[in-house]
């Protein structure tokens, strides 16, 4: 028989996307899918658009639940599925035809656990590529490095096909934004073999409104504060992953000083003890991660302004990325 994929589809506020996304799933070669499409309460026509793809497609799942964040939907995706590999589409991106049958051939000629593609960027006006130049397989301990250098892999969960049995024990953090941050190095810590091809498969739209660009300091603080998560459970078992781990945390605050101007005075003054706790983190850090980071001219600008909390290096780190969004369409 041949094994069956659940993707998962988390779904919100995407109504002007989601038909390109599910057609694109519906139009894959390879017909052995469960596709679970979770409603998270869309105060758009989301919950319809699913709806009626269920009733045309019985390999359709749809789940509607109150909002509860991508994390919690994310959960109610993995408690439905029952196939042999986990795949995820994020509702507002699309998939080539043949993208589950290149990963799933792939996982299994290789006898891998995880099986990773190239992606497409989307941006309004042109497309980019992210990923490897040429394939590679690697082991728990090459592919978290990878991830942590973040040049050829990052924290994203759609452009990969996972075994289900990774997330056995492995569920995301509830209410927290960046909930890819906080799982995907787990999952790779758990592979054996980790299989990584150059052929870009899927299609990541960056827009405005996703939690990427979202530069609300509740949100980048979150992100900041996984990446500390991340460094005290790596730590102990890869100490030589240390600079990398820190330079992650540093990468973090740099889109909490970006972003920062963008909050109103209240948020601000909320935070203030907790960015004054990031500015001392960073003292001692940011010379040594100059030596070794390749975030780009914006990235280390405002990265020399980490330890200074105070108004003159924010509304600063705020004009770098705001030069750095004009030019590249995406946030630092």
């Amino acid at each position: 028989m041949q094994p069956t994929v659940s993707i998962i589809v988390p779904v919100c506020r995407v109504e002007a996307y989601l038909n390109q996304c599910l057609d694109s799933i519906l139009a894959q070669t390879y017909e052995h899918l469960q596709i679970i499409l979770v409603d998270d309460g869309s105060p758009d026509r989301c919950g319809d658009i699913c709806d009626a793809y269920g009733a045309k497609d019985h390999r359709i799942q749809v789940i509607h639940q109150p909002n509860s964040g991508v994390a919690a939907a994310r959960n109610t995706g993995l408690s439905a599925a029952t196939g042999d590999w986990i795949g995820w589409v994020d509702a507002d991106d699309w998939i080539d035809p043949d993208t589950v049958s290149y990963l799933l051939e792939n996982a299994l000629a290789m006898d891998a656990d995880v099986c990773i593609c190239g992606r497409y960027e989307e941006l309004p006006n042109r497309t980019g590529f992210f990923g490897w130049s040429q394939p590679a397989i690697l082991d728990q301990k090459a592919a978290v490095r990878a991830l942590l250098d973040g040049r050829v892999l990052d924290d994203a969960l759609y452009d990969k096909l996972w075994k289900r049995e990774l997330f056995q024990d492995i569920r995301f953090p509830t209410g927290k934004t960046y909930e890819d941050l906080a799982t995907v190095y787990r999952l790779l810590g758990k592979a054996e073999r980790i299989y990584c091809l150059p052929e870009p498969k899927y299609h990541y739209r960056r827009r405005s409104g996703s939690i990427m660009g979202d530069v609300s300091l509740p949100n980048r603080v979150n992100h900041y504060d996984l990446a500390q998560q991340r460094y005290d459970d790596l730590v102990a078992r890869w100490p030589e992953f240390q600079s990398l781990l820190e330079d992650r945390c540093l990468t973090a605050a740099i889109g909490i000083w970006s972003g920062y101007c963008y909050n109103p005075r209240n948020i601000r003054r909320e935070y203030a003890q907790k960015l004054k706790e990031i500015a001392a983190y960073a003292k001692p850090r940011v010379k040594p991660a100059l030596q070794r980071t390749g975030c780009g001219l914006a990235g280390r600008l405002v990265l020399r302004l980490l330890p200074y909390d105070q108004n003159w290096a924010f509304v600063l780190a705020c004009f770098i990325g705001r030069l750095y969004q004009r030019k590249h369409g995406r946030t630092l």
